[in-house]
């Protein structure tokens, strides 16, 4: 899987193998349904006050799930325009709106929150370089922390080289 900017300016993830095609189509998960234990990260209680509990409960988590919603619900559409490539081995495009990477960030991170908390996943498994065992649930759970922040890292990447190249022009 390659990564760069595309000429329009947006973040462009080509030659992605179907796997992580699939991994990627994962990333628009409700995390709340997907992972109902790790999702309780998301959105923790802001103490253990009754009326501030009650106050969180009623007006504030309700508006944070709406937004996670709305972000995922952009992911999901920008991943609906991921096209597959010809050929005996089909590989996938995937090129993300300058404007939607602030929402795959949000999403990108809430869904690894929930995955990490869901598995129990600690830092020395977090850190740890070596390849998980894909045989089992926990191995694929921890792949796909570790592709997601992979995914998040070449944004991240992409916004800071955009801002770099903005600052150059603005100096000429």
């Amino acid at each position: 899987m390659n990564f760069e900017i595309s000429k329009r300016g947006n973040p462009l993830f080509s030659r992605i193998h179907p796997f992580l095609a699939e991994m990627i189509k994962g990333v628009a998960e409700d995390p709340w349904e997907e992972y109902p234990e790790g999702s309780s990260r998301l959105l923790p209680p802001p103490g253990t006050d009754e009326e501030l509990l009650t106050d969180w409960a009623d007006h504030v988590q309700p508006d944070l799930h709406r937004r996670f919603d709305e972000d995922r619900s952009q992911v999901a559409q920008d991943i609906g325009t991921m096209r597959s490539g010809r050929g005996k081995s089909p590989v996938w495009l995937l090129e993300i709106p300058i404007a939607h990477v602030d929402a795959w960030l949000t999403t990108l991170n809430a869904l690894r929150l929930a995955i990490v908390t869901e598995h129990g996943f600690g830092e020395q498994e977090l850190a740890h370089k070596t390849s998980p065992d894909l045989s089992t649930f926990h191995g694929i759970a921890l792949l796909k922390v570790n592709f997601y922040a992979f995914l998040q890292e070449c944004l991240i990447q992409g916004l800071e080289s955009r801002e770099s190249e903005s600052c150059n022009q603005d100096s000429d």
